[in-house]
């Protein structure tokens, strides 16, 4: 990693051809970006954000640049996670939770272990399943302990949230329900977390069609159905069409949310869907 970020800085504005006039504008002063380039001073979060703004480049970017064009270990821990936020295969989150450790034994850093705990969580759900889970209930009564004290929930949070839904009682579940669904509506124009949000309300319509509500379950997969569109996640996209057919008692529907399943070999997902299939739907 290159912590000589003013000079990159400079050497990314003079590649765009960019003149420090033009990037400073009645923003900035020159000689301030000349003592930033030269590595004098670091800048302030405001006039770094307006400085990488002022050359169209995200943060993400910029340090993807200072780690010589390659991600940072940090960074390809929370891509695969992001990547496998609801269905990756077992080994995967295997060798993810050991990239986690790896990482942890080296670094404070609370976003890499809220990583790790929603992994321990997802890989026992995977291994036992959740009935009768001794191990899987301490994981997530721990979780939770961080999370009842917050205020509010945000982007993390909701994260954490997504895989320990199931542990709620069925007293308590419609509170932390209503708390989870304010949140989401608060972040809804914010697509970086849209991907959590479609973990957490695949997980909140299969805890109400175990329960037989059928209306909320359907409601919530609707929700399912339209965010997998807009961000083209085609499991997420055969999942919600499956779910929604059992809701709505159409078999068509079922069949083609199986299909596409089938055709972007989702075999796990399918798998599953067949006996939520054989279960909900074919024995009413």
């Amino acid at each position: 990693m290159r912590w000589d970020y003013g000079k990159v800085y400079k050497e990314i504005r003079q590649a765009k051809g960019l003149t420090q006039e033009e990037v400073c504008g009645s923003f900035l002063n020159r000689s301030t970006l000349t003592r930033i380039e030269k590595g004098e001073i670091i800048p302030r979060f405001d006039n770094m954000v307006f400085l990488l703004k002022q050359i169209d480049m995200t943060l993400s970017e910029f340090k993807y640049i200072c780690n010589e064009y390659y991600p940072s270990e940090r960074r390809q821990i929370i891509t695969k996670m992001q990547n496998n936020i609801s269905y990756s295969n077992t080994e995967e989150l295997e060798k993810l939770l050991i990239d986690c450790q790896n990482y942890l034994k080296n670094h404070n850093d609370i976003p890499i272990r809220n990583i790790y705990h929603r992994g321990l969580v997802i890989l026992e759900i995977r291994k036992n399943g959740i009935k009768n889970n001794q191990a899987l209930q301490i994981l997530a009564e721990n979780i939770w302990k961080e999370l009842e004290v917050k205020d509010q929930w945000y982007g993390s949070e909701l994260a954490l949230l997504a895989n320990i839904i199931f542990y709620f009682n069925d007293e308590a579940f419609p509170l932390i329900t209503e708390k989870i669904l304010v949140s989401l509506d608060r972040f809804k124009n914010y697509r970086d977390i849209k991907p959590f949000q479609l973990s957490l309300l695949s997980n909140l319509s299969t805890i109400y069609l175990q329960k037989g509500l059928i209306k909320d379950c359907e409601q919530l997969t609707q929700k399912i159905l339209t965010l997998s569109k807009e961000l083209k996640v085609y499991n997420s996209l055969g999942f919600a069409q499956v779910r929604l057919g059992i809701c709505q008692r159409d078999e068509s529907l079922i069949d083609k949310g199986l299909t596409l399943l089938k055709l972007t070999e989702e075999d796990d997902l399918v798998a599953m869907l067949e006996k939520e299939v054989e279960q909900f739907y074919k024995q009413k």
